[in-house]
């Protein structure tokens, strides 16, 4: 058993979930799951959930490097996105078939990955770490080799860096206002709101909490969307769109052949000799890059403007019927519509909520 004293490990070792004392060599060794796993796939069976939870727990805790004082975990999970962006940037930045041919890789890669996190590692930070790993890549870009073509003006740069702190802003204090409703919140099914109790609660697996007025959970930002945060998410969500279509704008005019747009705008034109240079390759790869996820953020905004002027929470829009959708919603019972403009008040002038547990001896 571990005594909670590690001084005695030497830099390769460490304590397993059966706190029984490892090394990193056997990484491979005494794994009943993989055994498991392969004997199935040896005689075409199919591997069950449990077995893949299995394997992905064990995997996850083998994965260590040496430290002083013993291994220290690195979760595999979230260590993905630090390669492969990187990967698929330099890639990307070789021609126009391997940009093409990388980013659909990617789009089917994210796809089936995010199916095999959700069902057998719903805590994953491998969402999240891609938030953070394409930001901290799309910034360096620019301010790295963008910038060196000297044709960013320093006003330009400012612009884009308040709307890129808007967003982080935004991001810090959606995160932690869920942090801190999470904290309030224990494990009573009533709970009182001003001293009122109230009804909504929804259990998130992932949070392990029950969140009141919960819209969704967004695994790309960590944290539940709900009463208590949903104007921070659009607003950053906002940021986003507006920091990754400025900074592309900025990127393909300096890469490109731009030309004037009403005499006061440029616009990118002729982009056929970006990959002759590295440098402008890669550039031409990142805002190819911002844009797309703009334009996913736009079609997720809109969408949240929608469900937000109707009623129709996200975790409840996702579970109507096809019949219903295209109906956009308007013919099913909408429990949590309040009219449109009642529904945006809800939202935007939502002050933090205090939840306290419900006194059963009164």
């Amino acid at each position: 058993m571990k005594n909670g004293d590690t001084d005695d490990l030497c830099c390769c070792e460490y304590y397993d979930l059966s706190n029984e004392r490892n090394h990193i060599l056997a990484c491979l060794c005494n794994c009943v799951d993989l055994d498991e796993a392969v004997d199935n796939l040896v005689k075409g069976k199919k591997v069950s959930d449990q077995n893949k939870t299995g394997l992905t727990n064990t995997m996850r805790d083998r994965l260590r490097v040496p430290w002083i004082g013993g291994a220290i975990q690195v979760s595999f999970d979230s260590l993905l996105p630090v390669i492969i962006l990187p990967l698929v940037f330099l890639v990307s930045s070789l021609s126009l078939w391997w940009t093409a041919f990388s980013f659909t890789t990617i789009g089917v890669f994210i796809l089936l990955i995010s199916n095999f996190f959700v069902r057998t590692i719903p805590k994953t930070k491998f969402f999240f770490v891609w938030t953070v790993t394409s930001i901290v890549l799309l910034y360096f870009i620019f301010e790295f080799v963008v910038i060196p073509f000297l044709e960013i003006l320093v006003e330009e740069n400012i612009a884009l860096s308040v709307l890129i702190f808007g967003f982080i802003m935004c991001l810090y204090l959606m995160k932690l206002r869920a942090n801190q409703l999470i904290a309030a919140l224990d494990d009573e099914s009533q709970l009182s709101f001003n001293g009122k109790s109230i009804e909504g609660f929804y259990a998130c697996k992932i949070c392990d909490c029950k969140i009141p007025d919960k819209d969704h959970h967004c695994v790309w930002f960590d944290c539940c969307i709900s009463r208590h945060n949903h104007c921070l998410f659009l607003l950053s969500l906002f940021f986003a769109i507006a920091a990754l279509l400025y900074s592309s704008n900025l990127t393909l005019t300096s890469v490109c052949h731009p030309y004037e747009f009403f005499k006061t705008i440029l616009l990118p034109d002729d982009c056929s000799d970006v990959y002759f240079q590295f440098e402008l390759g890669l550039s031409f790869v990142s805002a190819v890059y911002s844009i797309l996820i703009a334009i996913l953020l736009w079609l997720i905004l809109m969408q949240q403007m929608f469900l937000i002027s109707v009623g129709i929470p996200l975790k409840d829009w996702v579970k109507l019927p096809l019949s219903s959708k295209l109906c956009l919603g308007l013919n099913r019972l909408r429990p949590h519509n309040r009219g449109l403009i009642r529904n945006w008040l809800r939202i935007v002038c939502e002050i933090t909520p205090k939840y306290t547990p419900i006194n059963r001896d009164v």
